[in-house]
């Protein structure tokens, strides 16, 4: 059993009271969605990893399509099976080169016994992004979205998302994005429920 909190209706239920009387606009956004939050959930292990590199820098539709395509092509969906595809057959579905050569990197190391992602459910949120970030292909955005939707941690945040940098700008009315300092201290109260708040900021990213 892990040692860890995470995200479950009774610690998402504790974040939203916890966050709303930590940032009264939180609890204005909880109210107007009657406290119904899109969760932002991956499977664990090698498919959300794949998943979340194939969302870099792509719109949530676009990515979703191409993974679906990606997923008819690797059954079952594992590290073995994914190099065993033509790479030609993945640029088909829509998945870049660089992006082709990160996953086939990160299949292959999982082969090679050099990744365990298992093993990350006993680490804690430092131990997994400082592990993933090692990784080519993998920086910082993609490791704490893992943290965040494939081993369900509490305080993952991701800072560089364009859609939470949008959403605070909007929230604190802003008149110019802020930089990727300005949102780590802003987010210092929310812990430790910082991925709660990254769901309840993307809530109101993805209306627009």
């Amino acid at each position: 059993m892990t040692k860890f909190k995470t995200l479950n209706d009774i610690t998402l239920g504790e974040g939203f009271e916890y966050l709303s009387n930590k940032e009264p606009l939180f609890k204005k956004i909880l109210e107007e969605k009657n406290y119904k939050i899109a969760p932002f959930s991956k499977k664990e292990g090698f498919e959300g990893l794949i998943g979340l590199i194939v969302e870099q820098q792509l719109s949530v539709a676009s990515a979703k399509a191409i993974f679906g395509r990606i997923k008819k092509l690797v059954s079952p969906f594992n590290a073995n099976n994914f190099l065993k595809v033509d790479p030609e057959r993945f640029k088909e579905a829509g998945l870049s080169k660089q992006k082709i050569d990160y996953c086939s990197g990160i299949a292959i190391k999982i082969i090679d016994k050099e990744l365990n992602l298992k093993q990350l459910e006993k680490k804690n949120d430092t131990e997994v992004i400082s592990e993933l970030i090692k990784i080519r292909g993998i920086g910082d955005w993609t490791a704490q979205c893992y943290l965040m939707a494939c081993l369900k941690r509490l305080d993952a945040w991701p800072s560089s998302d364009l859609g939470l940098i949008v959403a605070i700008q909007r929230l604190k009315n802003l008149k110019v994005r802020p930089d990727y300092l300005t949102i780590e201290k802003m987010s210092e109260p929310w812990s430790p429920y910082r991925s709660i708040a990254a769901l309840i900021l993307w809530s109101t990213y993805d209306k627009e």
